[in-house]
């Protein structure tokens, strides 16, 4: 049947905001944490008031009988951290310089995992997303293997995306 198997994990694009897909070879980073506030009865275990969120899998744990209130609940992603091989295109550096510079606004990062046909068939939005850290090649003389640039991005959340149409080319079927 159709849409069983499971898409290869090897086969995606990024699109940084530039309407361009970019090739990567590593993105990592595409994760949500649920987090939840206490109420005024309940301590977190080994609490010490640095924080007043707590993960909700520990909260979970020791409150099972009820879930918290939606306004007591927020999520939480890390960074968004991508890789590739170093070439002639300056997309990131020039991005993280712009920022640096001031003249560049936060944007939305795209990443779509893309079927055997290289046809995007999930995706996931981040968003106003910034450049945080910008990390360019290990130059080793004795070992050989290919030089690699990565980019670590804050974003401000992580949504799934459902409507892939503006990432298919045109002619081609999505189905």
């Amino acid at each position: 049947m159709p849409g069983d198997d499971p898409y290869p994990g090897h086969r995606f694009e990024v699109d940084i905001g530039t309407e361009t897909r970019l090739g990567f070879t590593a993105v990592r980073g595409l994760s949500v944490r649920v987090e939840v506030a206490p109420d005024e009865t309940e301590s977190a275990p080994g609490d010490t008031d640095d924080s007043p969120w707590w993960d909700f899998g520990d909260w979970f744990d020791q409150y099972r009988e009820s879930l918290p209130a939606t306004e007591r609940r927020r999520t939480q992603s890390p960074n968004l951290h991508l890789r590739r091989g170093v070439g002639d295109d300056t997309t990131l550096w020039d991005w993280v310089q712009e920022w640096v510079a001031g003249t560049a606004k936060p944007r939305t990062v795209h990443v779509l995992l893309c079927d055997g046909a290289g046809r995007p068939v999930r995706g996931w939005r981040c968003l106003s997303a910034t450049p945080v850290e910008w990390t360019g090649p290990e130059l080793v003389a004795d070992r050989s293997g290919v030089a690699t640039e990565e980019l670590e991005l804050a974003h401000e959340g992580l949504e799934a995306v459902s409507d892939l149409s503006a990432w298919v080319e045109e002619g081609e079927d999505q189905e």
